[in-house]
């Protein structure tokens, strides 16, 4: 473990001080950004297109298109995508789509394709069903077919299935944030952005194509949740969208999502991007995991609470598998031996819809880009990465052994035939090797500052709620602390996982809790002194009275 501090601080350093530290440690020096920072603009129109750099043109002709198909009375379909990025987005968009067709005789219909059915994006198979029909054939409109197809969050390197839906006179408009690929698909439209997420451009849009209708605006909650959920940096505009966002949630009408917080046991208080990450995310997630994504969209999209309260437990029960079928695979996947610069985890018991999730942990634990591979009729896969390794385009340099890549730098997806996997391990291996830089993959924690237990107080807590909301690219604040008696030990839950200290420095004392302890120390292990302690700032809640609390990231005893 490798410590890289930001600041070594000053022990006369007022709460105010360590703010500006902060702040200034993340590039927010002038008063400009100091402002722009502390109190993000309105998320309105103008500022989205200009911040996202969505193509104005691409915007105008989509609208073109879309009222085209309102005047003529065409069937209009949203394909989306089945993670809680792709949900929201779809829920944006085919929200904002039936309102706007509402006088018309067109007719919106979603299509979310089945992980393991059709598998990702505009897939061959997903294609046939909705050509042939069979995708609607259960539905309200049993005979729809599609003169415009609009995607979200996916489609960007849909280059062969464009060009199929073109040559059978379908009109394609593509929204979507992932990484472009060598060439564009041959798309009526392409409104792209990797800035914000599919959910963010999704909404964007609709912003655009609804003429900034109120109803529109308010499915920010929507956008708040894609964007969270998809890891996109909280600064710019996606911190813009996600504090207005929050604010949505905290008072939203959608049934499906009061259900969902209510049987997650969030309670009233106002919901932070902590609790999308770890408490939504991961309900809707779980849906397109190992279930029916379309019950995803239902949920976020029904207006009958007992519709709602249906799909919320429903998603909270596939939640629940998902956990389990998480935890075997990764049970088996840390027992592979990590010998080089890259892990690749295959099986043919992987559930692919968790591979993902599996991919995460190993890359976490042991600090390298890594594969989590599920081998069947086709092998599909999902990796994850670390800062500094660009994991879509390493992939992509060897796209002949592929069926298929997307992603992101820290993300992708892709398939390939089963007996290419040796082939496919040993090529990745050996680049690896010899390509990534070692210093890329020692895992390294960087707090901002190095504090004493007394300015670790109250007056600097509440000062740091002005960082929220926190997330990827505006990390809570972490800090140093160093050489602290330990004048009190507990083991916390059933299984002693947890410890609880108090701590003391100097005369004064406060209370940390180290959550997973037991994986570094066992519960026979009493702690005396605490050499280096890392930690974020807390504020404990408890019987009406607030304590700062310091929430343990790093233990050296």
């Amino acid at each position: 473990m490798k410590i890289a501090l930001g600041n070594k601080g000053d022990r006369s350093l007022s709460a105010s001080d360590i703010l500006e530290l902060v702040l200034s440690s993340r590039g927010i020096r002038d008063a400009h950004q100091r402002e722009l920072y502390l109190a993000p603009p309105s998320p309105e129109l103008e500022y989205l297109i200009q911040e996202t750099g969505l193509s104005r043109p691409a915007l105008v002709q989509t609208k073109t298109l879309l009222e085209k198909a309102f005047s003529e009375g065409q069937d209009i379909l949203i394909f989306g995508d089945y993670d809680a990025d792709g949900l929201t987005a779809s829920a944006i968009m085919w929200k904002t789509l039936s309102y706007l067709a509402r006088a018309s005789k067109a007719r919106v219909m979603p299509f979310i394709p089945d992980r393991h059915h059709h598998g990702y994006g505009l897939s061959e198979k997903a294609l046939k069903d909705i050509m042939s029909g069979d995708a609607f054939k259960d539905t309200a409109y049993p005979d729809f077919s599609p003169h415009l197809i609009i995607t979200v969050d996916n489609g960007i390197v849909a280059v062969q299935a464009v060009e199929l839906l073109k040559q059978s006179g379908i009109s394609v408009v593509i929204t979507d944030h992932h990484q472009i690929d060598v060439r564009l698909p041959p798309a009526d439209c392409i409104v792209h952005s990797t800035v914000t997420s599919g959910a963010g451009v999704a909404w964007i849009t609709a912003l655009y194509l609804s003429n900034n209708d109120p109803s529109v605006k308010d499915l920010v909650g929507l956008a708040t949740i894609g964007i969270v959920a998809d890891q996109m940096k909280l600064l710019g505009v996606n911190r813009a969208i996600v504090v207005e966002g929050l604010q949505n949630l905290a008072s939203t009408k959608n049934h499906g999502l009061r259900e969902l917080v209510q049987l997650a046991g969030i309670g009233d208080k106002a919901l932070t991007a902590y609790d999308i990450n770890f408490v939504i995310a991961p309900r809707l997630n779980a849906v397109g995991r190992l279930g029916n994504p379309v019950d995803g969209l239902r949920l976020l999209c029904t207006t009958d609470l007992g519709q709602a309260k249906n799909l919320a437990n429903l998603v909270n029960t596939l939640n629940q598998s998902r956990q389990q079928v998480t935890q075997e695979g990764i049970t088996h996947a840390l027992q592979e031996k990590v010998e080089h610069k890259i892990i690749i985890s295959y099986s043919p018991d992987y559930h692919e819809g968790v591979i993902g999730l599996i991919a995460g942990k190993l890359a976490e634990k042991y600090s390298r880009p890594a594969l989590a591979i599920s081998l069947s009729e086709v092998g599909k896969g999902s990796a994850r990465s670390v800062e500094g390794v660009n994991i879509t385009e390493l992939l992509r340099q060897f796209s002949d052994l592929f069926l298929s890549v997307g992603g992101h730098e820290q993300a992708a997806g892709f398939s390939f035939e089963p007996a290419r996997i040796e082939e496919i391990r040993d090529t990745l291996y050996n680049y690896a090797d010899q390509n990534i830089d070692e210093s890329l993959l020692e895992k390294t924690l960087h707090p901002d500052l190095e504090l004493s237990l007394k300015q670790a107080g109250m007056t600097l807590a509440e000062l740091f709620k002005k960082l929220e909301p926190y997330g990827m690219g505006n990390p809570k604040p972490t800090f140093l602390a160093r050489d602290l008696t330990v004048i009190e030990d507990r083991i916390l839950g059933q299984d002693g996982t947890h410890r609880k200290f108090v701590v003391e420095q100097e005369g004064t004392t406060r209370q940390v809790i180290w959550f997973n302890a037991a994986s570094e120390v066992t519960k026979d292990e009493r702690i005396v002194t605490i050499k280096e302690l890392i930690f974020t700032l807390d504020i404990n809640s408890w019987n009406g009275r607030d304590s700062v609390q310091l929430v343990a990231q790093y233990v050296r005893t």
